[in-house]
Formats: structure tokens, sequence, C-alpha cells
């Protein structure tokens, strides 16, 4: 199996980005900068010419939801369908919701791309490449919190979640991932699904505490090519 190319990625980032196993053929690894290594399990790979430089858990949460859920109800959470809003208003929003992302973590991506890669996936929410539907929290006239979601035939993905840094831990996560579940469940959709970090204990303890269970976990590595002197 060869390396595959990430033509997005590499587009965006402006420099060669392959993913790759386990078992994949590296003799064509010098064709990259990057390499992105996706194992199923903890195992030790050298890649010559390469260094790691990151390492992340990727784990996906999952929930059953009940049709008891349906009767959750907060006028202060708004479907952005219903009431646009400056889409800029999401951004610092976008950025503390990514602050476990492997793209700000990795010292070696430069701050502007993570900040301009979650630009980019607001944008491309709001338009409906990325997600189904926004909703946002607002109170006395300011946005703090948003959640993006795409649906698919038999389940829900949850995109980005984040409350803003001055008002977490008032319980404002928990009505936003409600207002979730109640409009999954109107959809007829009964399987929510949320991808976060296992070493991003806050969300996973939050996401336990809200039933929620890991339903699938995938190690990824960072290699990137020697700087050659």
């Amino acid at each position: 199996m060869k390396i595959n190319k990430l033509d997005w990625d590499s587009n965006f980032f402006g420099f060669e980005v392959g993913l790759a196993e386990n078992n994949s053929d590296f003799s064509e690894s010098e064709n990259y900068h990057l390499i992105i290594l996706k194992q199923k399990r903890e195992e030790e790979i050298e890649i010559e010419g390469f260094i790691k430089s990151f390492q992340e858990t990727k784990v996906v949460f999952n929930k059953k939801l009940e049709k008891d859920n349906l009767n959750f109800l907060d006028d202060s959470i708004i479907d952005f369908d219903d009431e646009v809003i400056n889409k800029e208003i999401l951004y610092s929003l976008a950025f503390e919701s990514g602050k476990y992302s492997r793209f700000k973590l990795d010292s070696n991506f430069p701050k502007l791309k993570f900040e301009l890669l979650y630009t980019k996936w607001v944008e491309n929410s709001i338009n409906k490449e990325f997600a189904d539907k926004i909703f946002y929290f607002r109170e006395m006239n300011n946005i703090i919190g948003f959640v993006t979601l795409k649906n698919n035939t038999n389940f829900s993905t949850i995109g980005l979640i984040a409350v803003s840094e001055n008002h977490q831990g008032r319980g404002l996560g928990k009505k936003l991932l409600s207002k979730v579940e109640k409009y999954c469940i109107s959809q007829n959709i009964f399987r929510l699904r949320i991808p976060t970090q296992k070493e991003n204990r806050p969300a996973c303890n939050f996401y336990e505490k809200m039933g929620y269970t890991i339903d699938e976990e995938i190690i990824i590595k960072h290699y990137w090519k020697k700087k050659i002197h």
C-alpha cells in the first residue's frame, strides 16, 4: 500500500502531505514533507529521513439517543438558519474548539495556518459543505458558544463545539449538546458521534457524563522530513 497523498492538505499548507498506515510502502516517502501515520494500535515506526514530532489519540464518542430528550427547550440557543450572524463572531469560538488540535499543538505548523484552517472550517460549515446545522448560544447580545453538526443516513456527527473561555463551567456545553440531541431526534436520527482527542480530558469527561462512550480510537503521528543543513 503506497502513501496516499492528501490533496486538500497539501494545497492548504503549501507542501506535500501524505497519509500512511503501518503496512504502507515508504519507498516514496522522499516525495513528502509531512507524513501522517494512522494506527489502530501502538507500534513504533521509523521512516528514514523523517522525525516524529507529535502523537495523539483520536477518539470518537457515540451515544444512542432516546425520544424522551425531545422535551428540551432553550430560547437562548438559536439555529443559524433562523437568524444569521456575522461569521467572524464564530472564529474565536472555533479557535477555542481547536485548542487541543494537532494542528495547534504540533509547533511545526505555523500559528496562522491553524487559525486559517479553523476559519475555513467555520466558513465551510456556514455554506453547508462541512455541516448541515449550526446552533449558537446568545446571552446579552453576545455569542458565547456554538456547535456544528453534519447529518448522515443513520447518525449525525458534531464537527466543532465550544464555549467562550470566560463562560466555561456554567453548563452551557450541556445545553448546546442537548439542543443537538433534540434536533437529531426531530430528524429521526438516533445516534450521535463526537470526535475529540483522548488527551483532551475535560472534553472526554464531559461526554462521558452526558452518557457517551468511546466507539473508536485511532493513534495519529506526524513525521516531518529532516531539515538538510
